[in-house]
């Protein structure tokens, strides 16, 4: 009797051990936290070789390509993201998505319009318009960006000058850290810089027509300087 309980015993281990390896082996139970998803045209035709920008809460972006058939993916950690495209001769609609902690997230589809090839946006003169802001470009299809440059307590960083895709313009923040800019369609980053402050640069997606709101938080930055001898 004792020799059949022990074999049996055993033999319910064995059953549990192989269970155990099967649940592991179920696609997509995975415990890696990532996204994927696909940029198709208006037939539902992928779309290779399309930039993806993927945009955080904070406005920080990752980039990535889409595949052969349209399909990309990438790791990141929890939380909501917008996500769109680029690429020339498309206009691209946006997604949000959630990704969860040891979830493979399927962000919806973005579906890329033909528009032709992208029309050369020419560089505008100054213009003291609403917030005193100089169009950064102008063009067919352009769109804007605007919003305010504040400190830690709301109050606005003045003349705080604006740097767009790493090129330093010759405009800057209002009284109040107000801005406004006109760019090209597509995916900009836009980096205020103001002495004794350090403001985080943040992307914005601008779409033709449409304005986008992007505020920035400057924090003071202390210099610390060589003492007397």
């Amino acid at each position: 009797m004792v020799k059949y309980r022990s074999k049996l015993l055993v033999l319910m281990l064995l059953l549990v051990a192989t269970a155990d390896s099967q649940i592991a082996q179920v696609p997509g139970s995975s415990a890696a936290t990532g996204l994927s998803g696909q940029v198709v045209d208006s037939y539902g035709q992928g779309i290779s070789g399309a930039r993806i920008w993927i945009i955080d809460s904070t406005g920080q972006a990752k980039e990535t390509a889409s595949n052969a058939t349209g399909g990309y993916s990438m790791t990141l950690a929890p939380g909501s993201y917008t996500i769109t495209a680029e690429l020339s001769g498309y206009s691209f609609t946006s997604a949000t998505v959630l990704v969860q902690t040891s979830l493979l997230s399927a962000a919806p589809r973005i579906v890329g319009y033909w528009a032709g090839p992208a029309a050369q946006a020419a560089v505008s003169p100054p213009d003291s318009g609403l917030y005193g802001q100089a169009y950064y470009a102008t063009g067919t299809g352009t769109g804007w960006v605007q919003g305010r440059v504040m400190d830690q307590t709301g109050a606005g960083v003045p003349s705080a000058s604006l740097n767009v895709d790493g090129w330093r313009t010759a405009y800057a923040t209002d009284e109040q850290g107000n801005y406004r800019l006109e760019l090209s369609p597509g995916m900009h980053i836009i980096d205020p810089f103001k002495p004794g402050y350090g403001i985080p640069p943040r992307a914005a997606f601008v779409a033709s027509g449409r304005t986008t709101r992007l505020d920035f938080i400057a924090k003071g930055v202390v210099a610390l300087g060589r003492g007397r001898m």
